[in-house]
C-alpha cells in the first residue's frame, strides 16, 4: 500500500498539507512572475498589422466584429 504521508514522513519532510502548500504558493508566485513579464513584453508589430489588415478585411465585407480589441 502506497501512503504518501508515511512516505514524506519517512523522508523527513513535514505534514502533507504544508508541503502542498509551500509548493503551491511557489508555482503561485512563478506563474504571476512569467504572467506579468509576458504582459510587459506588448504585441508584436507583425501580429498589429495581422490585426489591422482583418478588421480593414471584415470592415469591407460588412462582418465588422462587435468585440473590440482594448489592448491597443
Amino acid at each position: 500500500m502506497n501512503n504518501n504521508y508515511h512516505n514524506m514522513k519517512d523522508a523527513g519532510d513535514e505534514a502533507p498539507g504544508h508541503a502542498q502548500s509551500g509548493t503551491h504558493h511557489t508555482i503561485s508566485a512563478k506563474l504571476k512572475h512569467f504572467y506579468n513579464t509576458v504582459q510587459e513584453e506588448g504585441i508584436p508589430d507583425r501580429f498589429v498589422e495581422l490585426l489591422e489588415r482583418l478588421e480593414a478585411a471584415e470592415k469591407q465585407a460588412g462582418t465588422g466584429s462587435a468585440i473590440k480589441d482594448k489592448a491597443r
